[in-house]
């Protein structure tokens, strides 16, 4: 019987999908976000992430997911939607231990891994919460192109030549399905200044855990852009602002990582590796604005507040830009 309701569930939200994709109007978006620890004066770690994203939003209703999302769709509210938007996402990140000069294996550093993937982000606001779900599918390892841009950037730009790619993580396909909700938990009088919390679960081979925070904004049109938060716990997006209006945020998570296949190394296989706190906090402080038919974001992302990561405390840091525009 479980299952079976389970079933008439998707079927019902599949079917009310159709319904309404049929009178829905969609604004179309794209963006380039490009991410780079040099942004923050040091270049290790989480080193370099090139995204293009395609978005749709719909300000009145419920926007069709993509068709990665619909295998998450049974876990959300489908009904009294105030807006949606989803995000198709494809990109390239790159991950180098702290010193790429040096040729041989760093066992006490960060391994070489590479990272090409497409995500997909359905996010639905309710007023008074926001819902997010999202799917990544990619490789890691040689396939994914990074050895070549690393070093092709490198040498445009004039710096050190990475030696290490050798020792990089092997090629495995890997997988993430990520669900998040978002509250705008408190609001001052003027509407200028608010709290939003949330939390967000993660599981898959690319990486598995939960994390809770809460994030503080300043700026205009505050209520129509807290769902944006939502897209800050994925590398895949970065909080954009497609509703008018701007805003300051600074936030802080609580995270717990079962797995981060950045650190472990390969699933299946034995590859580099480095151990790592299970719990840490991590903050974020950025802005973003929003024209008529453009926005971009600023920010600096996965600021270790305690370093918790002893000596390898800068190696998550990074700081990334977003351009947006509308179709």
């Amino acid at each position: 019987m479980r299952i079976l309701r389970t079933l008439v569930k998707y079927f019902s939200c599949f079917s009310l999908l159709t319904s309404v994709s049929v009178t829905a109007q969609e604004d179309k978006w794209n963006s380039i976000t490009l991410d780079n620890d040099l942004f923050i004066g040091d270049d290790s770690g989480y080193s370099n992430g090139l995204r293009y994203s395609y978005y749709k939003s719909n300000d009145a209703g419920l926007v069709e997911p993509g068709l990665l999302n619909y295998s998450m769709l049974w876990s959300l509210d489908l009904t009294h939607v105030k807006a949606s938007y989803k995000a198709s996402t494809f990109g390239q990140s790159i991950v180098t231990p702290r010193d790429i000069r040096v040729s041989e294996e760093q066992p006490n550093d960060v391994p070489y891994s590479g990272l090409m993937s497409f995500t997909q982000i359905l996010v639905i606001d309710h007023g008074n919460y926001a819902d997010r779900v999202s799917s990544t599918l990619g490789i890691i390892g040689p396939n994914s192109g990074a050895e070549n841009t690393q070093k092709v950037i490198h040498k445009l730009t004039g710096s050190d030549i990475p030696k290490g790619w050798k020792y990089q993580l092997g090629n495995e396909f890997v997988f993430q399905f990520s669900r998040g909700r978002a509250w705008r938990t408190w609001a001052s009088q003027s509407d200028n200044f608010d709290l939003v919390t949330g939390y967000d679960l993660k599981i898959g081979t690319l990486e598995s855990s939960v994390s809770w925070g809460g994030m503080m904004r300043y700026g205009r049109d505050m209520a129509l852009t807290y769902s944006s938060a939502l897209l800050n716990d994925d590398r895949a997006s970065n909080p954009v602002n497609i509703n008018g209006g701007w805003f300051f945020y600074a936030g802080i998570e609580g995270r717990y990582m079962h797995n981060i296949i950045f650190l472990d190394g390969n699933t299946f296989k034995d590859s580099p590796s480095i151990d790592y706190p299970p719990f840490q906090f991590n903050g974020v402080f950025g802005f973003t604005y929003a024209w008529e038919e453009i926005s971009i974001s600023i920010a600096i992302n996965n600021i270790d507040v305690f370093a918790s990561s002893s000596n390898n405390e800068d190696i998550k840091e990074y700081g990334s830009f977003t351009l947006l525009w509308r179709l």
